[in-house]
């Protein structure tokens, strides 16, 4: 079964997962660093902060997680169960941050801010973990797993357009007070519950390995990331995730006091993910046979021409000319954001091969604890740069201020892709090489189910 093509209902279903995660992510990424400043009217540093401590707290929790999951042995599974049982805090926690209570100070303010941000970073790790580690059990193919996350990312864009152009308009339609945001927030939180129990139902797991004596969870993170290949894959998708996340949070700020025409925001948005979403079946056609590093550069390379376009948007330029940089941005990004998380479930079985165990818990806990680290960190500095060069909420800004958002959104993250780019360069597990450890694997499991 693992090694025919997956039928399209359970690639379909699977990638809902994505799609409840990043409708949270997106959202607290693109919306909630907006909300914090001009509606909550939080200094710019101290939002950019919120994030950052949310996710450094959390950070552990994701590789904690990896691992327990990996270590778990219930009858139901060893990670199935944890979708069900993080689904329900999950969106608890999602609809708390919305629901703008009043605080005399900024210590009480931000207290609760960053400290919800921990529990939603928590409950999304107890689901997220997991669910990204079951991509290796459903399939060994190389392209048939470039297949699945093909899905998982078009449903996880299908999230991203949904907080686009769904979450300010509900804002708006139940009033645009502080009631109204948690209003929308619980609406959102009812949406991200429902995926869990579908995805709960129509996957599996393969049988467990032997485990193995137990390690200090340092020491056994230390062996893990000296693997070359992973060590080049968390720097390259590190740094595209501040390219990503950057500009992410700075699009409403961007849109709205540089361009002068915050409508322009959702149609902007509607265009740049249908051009992601009318390029994934491109990419896939495109990657079947090849290198999935080789892939990267490539999307790399166009998704780093297209944010030039942003850089030298002008107020007085055609609504058209911006609607088409945007949608030829989501080509390029299409496949920079999807191939890490295809390249990642192949160095779980080259460290199979090496050590007799299977530990994709803990490489997708690693993983996604980069994800969050490297984009809260991101959005942290760019942030912090805005409230150092006097950025006024609600208000006509200076042109040094206007000229910052228009390099934090479009200038920098060109640097960061140039980064990861060069790194791409040296990451060496490809087609020929993941084919020669599929075929050793079968040889190690035959002989340990001699034995």
């Amino acid at each position: 079964m693992q090694d025919s093509r997956l039928p399209f209902h359970l690639k379909f279903v699977f990638g809902l997962g994505d799609h409840s995660i990043n409708v949270a992510l997106v959202a607290l990424t693109m919306v909630f660093p907006f909300y914090l400043t001009d509606v909550v009217e939080m200094r710019p540093w101290l939002a950019g902060l919120v994030p950052l401590v949310g996710r450094s707290v959390d950070a552990i929790s994701d590789i904690w997680m990896g691992r327990l999951s990996d270590r778990t042995r219930w009858k139901a599974g060893r990670r199935r169960p944890y979708l069900l049982i993080g689904a329900i805090p999950f969106a608890l926690s999602f609809a708390a941050i919305w629901s703008a209570p009043s605080f005399e100070g900024d210590v009480g303010q931000f207290a609760f801010y960053a400290g919800v941000y921990v529990l939603i970073s928590i409950s999304m790790t107890v689901c997220a973990i997991p669910y990204y580690s079951l991509m290796p059990d459903l399939t060994d193919s190389y392209d048939e797993r470039t297949a699945l996350v093909t899905f998982r990312s078009a449903l996880s864009l299908m999230g991203t357009l949904l907080i686009a152009v769904a979450f300010r308009p509900l804002v708006a339609a139940f009033g645009g007070d502080a009631p109204a945001w948690a209003m929308t927030g619980a609406v959102f939180a009812l949406w991200i519950v429902w995926p869990w129990l579908p995805i709960w139902w129509v996957t599996w797991e393969r049988p467990p390995a032997e485990i193995h004596e137990p390690v200090p969870l340092v020491e056994y993170v230390s062996v893990i990331t000296q693997n070359r290949n992973f060590a080049r894959l968390l720097g390259l998708f590190a740094l595209g995730r501040i390219a990503i996340d950057l500009p992410l949070a700075l699009f409403l700020h961007y849109f709205t006091y540089v361009i002068g025409k915050p409508d322009y925001f959702d149609s902007m948005m509607f265009s740049f993910i249908m051009g992601t979403v009318l390029a994934m079946p491109l990419w896939l056609r495109f990657a079947r046979g090849r290198d999935k590093a080789e892939v990267y550069r490539w999307a790399c390379i166009g998704w780093m021409t297209t944010f030039l376009g942003l850089l030298t948007f002008q107020p007085e330029w055609p609504y058209a000319g911006m609607v088409a940089v945007s949608l030829l941005s989501g080509f390029g990004y299409a496949a920079a954001d999807m191939m890490p998380w295809s390249m990642v479930a192949d160095i779980a079985d080259e460290d199979e091969l090496a050590c007799g165990e299977r530990r994709e818990g803990v490489f997708m806990g690693i993983f996604m604890f980069v994800r969050k680290i490297a984009g809260a960190s991101g959005v942290f500095v760019g942030l912090a740069v805005l409230d150092v060069v006097g950025f006024q909420p609600n208000a006509q800004n200076r042109d040094a201020v206007l000229f910052t958002i228009r390099a934090l959104t479009a200038g920098v993250p060109i640097l960061f892709i140039l980064g990861s780019l060069w790194i791409a360069r040296t990451y060496t597990l490809g087609h020929t090489q993941h084919e020669a450890i599929l075929g050793s694997l079968e040889e190690q499991r035959g002989e340990r189910a001699v034995v």
